[in-house]
C-alpha cells in the first residue's frame, strides 16, 4: 500500500505569485495605454488630433462642462462627475512618442465648443491674454485658467494650452507626448454609448520645464504650427507720425460695418488714415468676423494683440518693443479681426 502525502505547497505559490503581478502590470500597461491615447474623433468618425485655424471653429455651446485640477506629471485628471476610466477606449500612439515632463494645472471637459488653440505661452504679458480664447465661448474656464496659472514661474517653466475634440465620449484625463518637435495631445476617456448625440472637447493647459519643451514645437499628427497665446489677427497697423497721446483719444471702437470704419479712419491723422487703407485692402472681411479698430501708445512696436474679459470688454495692446524705454511714446493705429465665437454675446466696452 502506498500512503498519499501532503506537502506544503510552497513551491507551487510562487508561479501563481508571478502570474498576479504579471496581471497587475498587464492592467497597469492598459491603463496607461489609455492615459497616453493620441485621438481626436469626431461624432461617429476618427479625426487627427491636429486642431483647426482659430477662424474655423465652431460657435459657443452653453451646455454644462466640467472641470478637475491637480492631477499627477504628465496625467489626466477626472473631471468632476465624469464617467470613470473602466471600459475606456483606446487608439494606438504614434510611433516615438513618449509622455513629455509635465504638469496639469487645469482640465475641462464638456460640450461648450470653445475654439480649437494649441498654443505655447511663454511670459506672463502672453498668459495675459491666453483666457481672452475661452471669453465667448466659456467665460467660467476663462476665470479658472487665469486663476490657476497666474503664480506660473516663467524663468522655468512654459504653458502649454490645448483644446481637442474627443469625439462621441467626455474626456477623464490628458497627458502631453512628444516626438521630436512633435507635440501630440494623450487623452483617456470611456467607450462611447452606441449612439452619437453630440462632439464633446477637452480643454487642458500644462505646466512643462523649459528645459523639455521642443525648441520648435508642431502639433499634432498634422504638425500644425502654435496658434497666437491670443486670439485676433492684425489686419492693419500703421505708425501715426506727428500724434501725440494728449488730446488722441486713444479709446477703441468697432469698425466691421463700412460707416463705423470710416468714423473710426476721421479721428487719425491723413496720412495714417490712407496707409489703414491701403493695408485693409489686402485683408478683406470674412463671414463670422468683428473688427475692431484702436490707436495705440508704444514704443518700436511692431503689431497689436486683443485682450477679450468674459464681461465683454475689448482691448489691445501694442506687440515687439515691450522693453523698450523711449522718451516720448509713439502712437500707432492698428485694426484687429476676431472670430465672433470668440467674442462674449454683448460686447460692453471697447477701449
Amino acid at each position: 500500500m502506498f500512503s498519499h502525502r501532503t506537502e506544503p505547497v510552497v513551491e507551487s505559490a510562487r508561479p501563481s505569485h508571478m502570474l498576479l503581478i504579471k496581471l497587475r502590470r498587464a492592467v497597469s500597461v492598459a491603463v496607461l495605454a489609455a492615459s497616453l491615447t493620441a485621438l481626436s474623433t469626431g461624432c461617429g468618425q476618427d479625426r487627427s488630433a491636429t486642431g483647426a485655424p482659430p477662424s474655423d471653429s465652431a460657435g459657443g455651446d452653453h451646455s454644462p462642462s466640467t472641470s478637475g485640477t491637480g492631477v499627477p506629471p504628465s496625467t489626466g485628471g477626472s473631471p468632476s462627475g465624469s464617467p470613470s476610466s473602466a471600459g475606456t477606449a483606446t487608439t494606438p500612439v504614434q510611433s516615438g512618442a513618449h509622455g513629455i515632463e509635465s504638469r496639469v494645472v487645469y482640465l475641462s471637459a464638456g460640450v461648450r465648443r470653445p475654439p480649437a488653440v494649441h498654443s505655447v505661452i511663454n511670459s506672463e504679458l502672453e498668459l495675459s491674454r491666453f483666457p481672452s480664447w475661452f471669453a465667448g465661448s466659456d467665460p467660467a474656464a476663462a476665470r479658472e485658467i487665469a486663476q490657476r496659472t497666474q503664480k506660473t514661474d516663467f524663468s522655468r517653466n512654459v504653458l502649454v494650452g490645448w483644446v481637442e475634440t474627443t469625439g462621441c465620449s467626455q474626456a477623464t484625463g490628458a497627458a502631453l507626448l512628444a516626438s521630436g518637435d512633435r507635440l501630440t495631445l494623450g487623452v483617456s476617456q470611456p467607450k462611447p454609448k452606441p449612439e452619437c448625440l453630440v462632439a464633446y472637447q477637452v480643454t487642458v493647459v500644462f505646466e512643462v520645464p523649459r528645459d523639455r519643451m521642443p525648441k520648435h514645437p508642431v502639433f499634432g499628427t498634422g504638425g500644425a504650427a502654435a496658434t497666437a497665446p491670443s486670439p485676433g489677427t492684425t489686419v492693419a497697423f500703421t505708425y501715426l507720425n506727428g500724434a501725440t497721446a494728449q488730446g488722441q483719444g486713444l479709446k477703441g471702437s468697432e469698425v466691421t460695418q463700412p460707416a463705423q470704419l470710416n468714423a473710426y479712419l476721421a479721428g487719425l491723422p491723413a496720412a495714417g488714415a490712407s496707409a489703414v487703407r491701403t493695408q485693409l485692402a489686402a485683408h478683406s472681411p470674412k463671414s463670422g468676423e468683428r473688427r475692431f479698430g484702436f490707436k495705440l501708445s508704444g514704443c518700436r512696436s511692431t503689431g497689436a494683440a486683443l485682450l477679450i474679459t468674459p464681461e465683454g470688454r475689448v482691448s489691445a495692446s501694442p506687440t515687439g518693443g515691450e522693453n523698450i524705454r523711449c522718451i516720448r511714446p509713439e502712437i500707432y493705429a492698428a485694426v484687429l479681426a476676431v472670430p465672433v465665437n470668440v467674442l462674449p454675446t454683448r460686447v460692453t466696452a471697447i477701449d
